[in-house]
């Protein structure tokens, strides 16, 4: 089924939803409870410096990792905890895409949203390449281009979207205070907890199943070729 022939991915993500759900959750508890140390850090130490390796080390192949979860729910796969660690066995790799998208969605966000918007469709798919097809680094910047062709403005949907639900939908741990001075803040009410479940365990998920149904669909034409040994 090719992209062109199919625009109801929403409606089909919420169905892998449902389908996957059982193989879903525990995983996504396993990649909330990764994120604690992370706030326990910059809590300890009152500063963002001790939190950094371990957000860019771990959580961030943990995160590119999780598109495989994904991609194997809409494969129609049952994900297990090792499909997780997806990105592990290309590190590097992984690690050097997130950031180098993390770095150039954050320049064209400064110079104005638009541009942020544009730049992060254009390449998103990029760290579904890296560990679905084991692409060098700048090739899944170029078949991410390549790919999402003509369907950035639903991408870009997508996009607002996703961001929308995470920063509407309130965190019971988070971050205040200055840059230098940071501390880490709870609200433990129950529609506070309520609305993060809800958020992470059901409206991000759907939608990065429609992320990667997307991705699934407009990288058809790419699966007869092979893998490429990469940087």
């Amino acid at each position: 089924m090719t992209a062109a022939k199919n625009h109801d991915w929403l409606g089909q993500a919420w169905n892998d939803y449902l389908d996957g759900f059982t193989s879903l959750l525990p995983l996504l508890l396993v990649l909330t409870a990764l994120n604690a140390p992370a706030f326990y850090l910059v809590h300890h130490w009152h500063s963002y410096l001790p939190a950094l390796p371990y957000v860019i080390l771990i959580l961030a192949p943990l995160a590119t990792g999780s598109n495989m979860v994904y991609l194997k729910l809409v494969r129609g796969e049952k994900p297990v905890l090792t499909t997780l660690f997806s990105a592990f066995p290309v590190y590097h790799r992984a690690v050097a895409v997130t950031l180098w998208l993390g770095f150039i969605t954050a320049c064209g966000t400064m110079l104005f949203i638009l541009p942020g918007l544009i730049i992060y469709s254009t390449y998103c798919l990029s760290e579904y390449l890296v560990v679905d097809r084991r692409c060098g680094i700048k090739e899944a910047f170029t078949l991410s281009a390549a790919i999402t062709n003509g369907w950035r403005g639903l991408l870009g949907f997508l996009i607002v979207l996703t961001v929308m639900v995470d920063i509407l939908a309130p965190n019971p741990v988070y971050i205040t205070g200055k840059l230098s001075a940071p501390v880490v803040t709870k609200d433990l009410s129950p529609w506070v907890i309520t609305a993060f479940c809800l958020k992470v365990f059901v409206f991000l998920p759907w939608l990065r199943l429609a992320m990667a149904r997307l991705y699934d669909q407009l990288s058809h034409r790419l699966r007869d070729q092979a893998p490429a040994a990469g940087l």
